[in-house]
């Protein structure tokens, strides 16, 4: 159940940045639909070796600066996997790395939310 809720909020997601920014293009709303889909199986399936990997690159920033630096994980590993979904589907299209950004980190906060309210 949690699994069908949260595909239907990244879906609703990628629906509201196609809408509201310029460089983030769908076909259609069934495009959102396997976006979130392809998204989130990326996810799954590359999600903790992108941590593992991240994590020992920000390991020693991590140290420097008490933990702060792990905060940026989640956002980083979005952003590669949605920079992946762009490339595996035709019909989803980021135009520029100021929308990647903008995108993961919407993504990000949305993921972050969700996992909120699945808590209490």
């Amino acid at each position: 159940m949690a699994t069908l809720l949260h595909l239907a909020l990244l879906t609703g997601t990628v629906l509201v940045l196609a809408k509201v920014m310029p460089g983030v293009r769908i076909k259609n709303t069934g495009t959102a639909l396997v976006t979130a889909a392809v998204f989130s199986v990326l996810s799954w399936a590359l999600g903790w070796v992108l941590h593992l990997v991240l994590g020992a690159v920000l390991f020693l920033p991590a140290i420097l600066t008490l933990g702060l630096a792990f905060v940026l994980l989640p956002f980083l590993v979005n952003t590669v996997i949605l920079w992946l979904t762009d490339k595996v589907l035709h019909a989803f299209e980021i135009e520029d790395l100021k929308a990647l950004l903008l995108s993961s980190g919407a993504i990000t906060l949305m993921n972050a939310v969700f996992h909120l309210i699945l808590r209490r």
